[in-house]
């Protein structure tokens, strides 16, 4: 309305004068008997003429006032609607850049939900690689293969696997364990002890336990070898980067730098989705 808005100030007062014009009413005749165009009391009156052009002046002037203040008005308020405007377009374009950038974080948000669920249901993790890739690591991706034994781990628990003869019994090992240190002696190996020292973070010593358990199949050794599994709880849960580097200090480390930042699958409608992840940064 604002724009499309346009006049002509000169045939606007032209059509008023036309009218004044036309609309003035006649003057009464006020001219003597005589047609002198004096009156009786000798005063000189002005012709119907001239009362029709004081008319039409008058209407003109207060015409040319009104549409000088409509002009007025008008120019204001476009000013007004133009910067009403240009902001209104600022802040659609602001709109539709962070639309746009949803779209293509959006994506990338529901692969890396996916994916951490999908690892979640298989006793796998989801992590973020160095290039910001998310990546599934299994619980062997978290530990080394040493030359006597061999060891890995996820979010809760730690496993040692050692091989030894098969004709190793139980009383050939020796094993002692605090909240803090371990010691792991076989009789049957070269390595003795084959683990003493501090552990690289606290256990749950009365949830640690051993066994002796086949060999895989497909292991060369099967024959010859079993194994013995040693089973440790974290006190302090960890994941990726915070995880275990090595399982007594003074042993070879792992680089778990090199694992990144754990996906977590966390749903805001959920208190204890996001009080368990707090739990575990202030932990970490």
């Amino acid at each position: 309305i604002f724009f499309s808005f346009s006049f002509s100030k000169k045939e606007l007062l032209l059509n008023v004068d036309m009218s004044s014009e036309a609309a003035a009413p006649a003057a009464p005749a006020d001219v003597s008997h005589d047609g002198s165009g004096v009156s009786a009391g000798g005063r000189r009156r002005r012709s119907p003429v001239a009362n029709r052009e004081a008319a039409a002046r008058q209407s003109k002037s207060c015409v040319r006032m009104l549409v000088d203040k409509v002009d007025a008005w008008f120019s204001q308020l476009r000013t007004h609607a133009e910067t009403r405007m240009a902001a209104w377009e600022r802040e659609y374009r602001e709109e539709q850049q962070k639309k746009a950038k949803a779209e293509v974080d959006e994506p990338k948000n529901i692969t890396n939900a996916t994916m951490a669920r999908d690892a979640e249901d298989e006793g796998l993790t989801a992590v973020l690689g160095k290039d910001g890739t998310p990546q599934i690591m299994k619980e062997t991706d978290f530990g080394d293969k040493l030359e006597h034994y061999e060891w890995h781990q996820n979010d809760t628990e730690l496993t040692v696997k050692v091989p030894v003869p098969k004709a190793t019994k139980a009383k050939d090992v020796s094993f002692a364990i605090t909240t803090s240190k371990l010691k792991l002696d076989i009789a049957t190996l070269e390595r003795r002890p084959l683990l003493d020292g501090e552990l690289w973070a606290k256990v749950a010593a009365d949830n640690s336990i051993w066994t002796f358990d086949d060999l895989e199949d497909d292991d060369e050794r099967k024959d010859t070898h079993k194994v013995l599994t040693l089973l440790m709880t974290k006190l302090r849960k960890t994941q990726a980067k915070m995880h275990w580097t090595t399982v007594v200090k003074g042993e070879p480390e792992i680089d778990t730098k090199k694992f990144g930042p754990a996906i977590m699958q966390v749903s805001p409608d959920n208190p204890n989705d996001i009080a368990s992840v707090l739990a575990d940064i202030n932990e970490q």
